[in-house]
């Protein structure tokens, strides 16, 4: 029998960095697993807000989803994924991805190798918390003691979610409309079953909001059933929502959307429960 999924949100980095540290606080109290905060280059930063809020939570997992190896040298954000993990007492998860408009445009930045890219980075990120030389990296004197962070990839496109099996512990899908998930998610037990000896994550995060519109979000009162069909007949191993609301300028609260979040998740899972496996 497949476990219950993990319950989490992913917030966006724009409301004042102590509301986010407050949603992951709350979040923790609402029995959430996880929590993922976007990267999103000059916005608040997501490493720094979950340090903050890894000395006043004990249980949750911390994750930065997604950050960019085109905005930071990978070997520095292994580092600073592996510190939080030393404050966090475990609990740090690394999650990279290529990068967005909103995160890489500022800078004039272009993904022009995404999967060489992608390769390198994981590779050196494994190396830097792994405390071992690979090619690319040979670890000093003064390196931190070797981290079991976890390194998960933020993917929708079939190469990247082959990479991610290949090198990384788990995909992160979020920000698709249905049709979109089931074409990807079907794609990727047969990567994994070839690729793989080793468990692999599946995280599936979908949208939810009253004022945004489009296919890959859903109302509030319309999310836990959407979520648990999403979800249905796949091994998801995370399940979470979307705080989109959190882009808008006249954005309600962080925490409040937070504990909506956790309603709608509980009773998704327990759709999921009800309805069983395919």
């Amino acid at each position: 029998m497949l476990s219950p999924p993990r319950l989490g949100v992913w917030l966006y980095p724009g409301v004042s960095a102590p509301e986010l540290v407050e949603a992951v606080r709350v979040a923790e109290s609402c029995g959430l697993d996880e929590v993922w905060i976007a990267d999103e280059g000059v916005a608040r930063e997501p490493l720094t807000i979950l340090a903050a809020a890894a000395v006043q939570t004990s249980a949750i997992t911390l994750a930065v989803g997604i950050t960019s190896p085109l905005l930071r040298h990978p070997g520095a954000l292994a580092a600073t994924a592996a510190t939080l993990d030393e404050l966090s007492q475990g609990r740090a998860l690394l999650g990279l991805g290529v990068g967005g408009t909103e995160s890489l445009l500022p800078f004039g930045i272009k993904s022009e190798r995404p999967i060489a890219e992608m390769s390198a980075a994981i590779r050196i990120c494994k190396g830097v918390v792994n405390r071992e030389a690979v090619t690319g990296y040979e670890p000093p004197h003064h390196a931190m003691p070797a981290r079991a962070v976890p390194i998960w990839v933020g993917a929708r496109g079939p190469q990247l979610i082959k990479l991610a099996a290949r090198q990384a512990d788990g995909v992160f899908i979020s920000g698709c409309s249905p049709a979109e998930v089931n074409a990807i998610v079907s794609g990727i037990g047969t990567h994994v079953d070839r690729l793989r000896t080793t468990p692999f994550g599946l995280a599936l995060y979908h949208s939810a909001s009253d004022v945004i519109q489009a296919d890959s979000v859903s109302s509030w009162d319309r999310a836990a059933a959407d979520l648990a069909e999403l979800a249905h007949g796949h091994q998801v191993t995370s399940l979470g929502i979307n705080l989109v609301d959190l882009s808008r300028a006249d954005t309600p609260s962080g925490p409040a959307l937070v504990e909506r979040a956790a309603e709608t998740l509980t009773a998704a899972a327990s759709l999921i429960s009800t309805h069983g496996p395919r």
